[in-house]
């Protein structure tokens, strides 16, 4: 697989002589933590469907890691081609949707120190652990003034949070559970709420190197031969 490049100005990246139009520059969320310009880890998905995906559309894939909040206006401006895993209500702008084809689900993790929430309802006025610049629509539609937000730059900070006490509840995806804490790194006895279950697609910039209909062709194509059953396996 091409390796995650570190958070670059993307006017350098798109001058480079990878990002030519034979190039799928395929971009793709770093933690935006203070003094951090790498991503803590790298996500076998992202880089095997932006290879999957290049390969059908016979370009070559530059992968540009971006803290979240920078991830839009790069597929706005032209300067980045491609997100993927993500719903139009959590990530908002000027771009073309694929179908969606990846699941995603949206859960609550409530500390062992409060009853384990039965519905959304339990938030109600109360401090919620949350990343900034993430849209939270369930939450926000039930709640709206009373879904009290405490926002960190990233996951992991978050998390350093609810673990210090600072509040009992945070709101992420049920894949950065199972992919960023998968061996006890949350603390034991705390319960989890699904809030909503649907598939997410590919945000596909209206001035990039590829169309939608070119996306959309690509991932069809996978699916048909088994190759994205193969991909969505990865995460």
């Amino acid at each position: 697989l091409i390796p995650l490049l570190a958070a670059q100005p993307l006017t350098a990246l798109a001058a480079g002589p990878d990002a030519d139009n034979t190039t799928l520059r395929f971009v793709r969320k770093i933690e935006d933590a203070p003094g951090q310009s790498s991503p803590v880890r790298k996500s076998g998905f992202q880089e095997a469907l932006g290879a999957a995906l290049a390969k059908q559309l016979r370009m070559k894939v530059v992968f540009i890691g971006l803290p979240r909040k920078r991830m839009m206006s790069a597929l706005e401006s032209g300067e980045g081609d491609i997100v993927c895993g993500y719903l139009p209500a959590w990530f908002p702008g000027d771009v073309a949707w694929s179908r969606p084809f990846i699941p995603t689900s949206e859960v609550l993790v409530a500390s062992k120190r409060v009853p384990a929430p039965a519905s959304i309802e339990a938030l109600r006025g109360k401090k919620v652990g949350t990343v900034l610049g993430f849209q939270y629509p369930d939450i926000e539609n039930k709640l709206g003034a009373d879904f009290l937000r405490d926002d960190a730059p990233s996951l992991n900070l978050t998390v350093r949070k609810w673990q210090a006490g600072r509040f009992d509840y945070f709101v992420t995806t049920g894949q950065s559970i199972e992919k960023q804490f998968p061996n006890g790194e949350l603390d034991a006895g705390y319960n989890l709420l699904v809030v909503s279950e649907e598939k997410s697609g590919c945000a596909v910039s209206r001035k990039g190197h590829v169309t939608v209909a070119q996306v959309s062709a690509a991932l069809e194509t996978l699916e048909k031969s088994g190759e994205m059953a193969r991909l969505l396996r990865l995460r």
